[in-house]
């Protein structure tokens, strides 16, 4: 009851990830990024043709995968600096191994 705008949200699925605009985060806020760098630049088109291009590349490396594909190549590849900003809950991934 904390927040009463998203109370009452039911998802289609019950394992639906968070949606921005209805496409999935992992796709959309890359996508963002790159578009905003180049904007912040002046460079719409090029932002708008990197951008696409970078959306094309998630949409074609998440196919057949899970939601969460990417968050989780992340978490086992990019260094403990990097993703512990993020995964707060879990150990560093070189120390997933030892913990049992």
């Amino acid at each position: 009851m904390d927040d009463e705008h998203t109370f009452y949200q039911i998802p289609h699925y019950l394992d639906q990830g968070r949606l921005i605009m209805g496409m999935p985060w992992v796709e959309v806020t890359p996508t963002l990024a790159v578009f905003g760098v180049f904007a912040m630049q002046a460079y719409m088109l090029v932002g708008l043709l990197a951008a696409s291009a970078v959306f094309i590349a998630m949409r074609t490396i998440r196919q057949g995968k899970g939601d969460n594909y990417l968050p989780l190549v992340c978490y086992w590849y990019l260094p403990k600096g990097v993703t512990q900003r993020y995964f707060r809950h879990t150990p560093a991934s070189e120390q997933r191994y030892w913990l049992n």
